[in-house]
């Protein structure tokens, strides 16, 4: 029987918090634009793991450009972690 997209994903982010159904979550804050320029643009921009035409990450398959606004996500592989959002919007990484 042939693996479901669903059930790949799940296998592939087994240790993740991050969830697809984050991004539509309105209680889950979003970092600040310097947290979010920290994480994209200096680590996923230049990451050998980035798909650039898709901005996809091959190890957690995740849209990066949304993934890193999210204050509960991390990098795969350890370059980024979750960060605190306060109720002004200020993050602390």
């Amino acid at each position: 029987m042939e693996k479901r997209p669903w059930d790949i994903w799940k296998e592939k982010n087994a240790g993740d918090s991050v969830r697809p159904w984050d991004l539509l979550n309105p209680k889950i804050g979003r970092v600040d634009e310097e947290t979010f320029e920290y994480r994209y643009t200096n680590h996923c921009l230049n990451c050998p793991f980035l798909i650039q035409a898709t901005k996809t990450c091959k190890k957690c398959g995740c849209f990066m450009t949304e993934k890193a606004k999210l204050p509960h996500a991390s990098c795969p592989i350890g370059k980024w972690g979750p960060v605190t959002v306060s109720t002004e919007g200020e993050s602390n990484e």
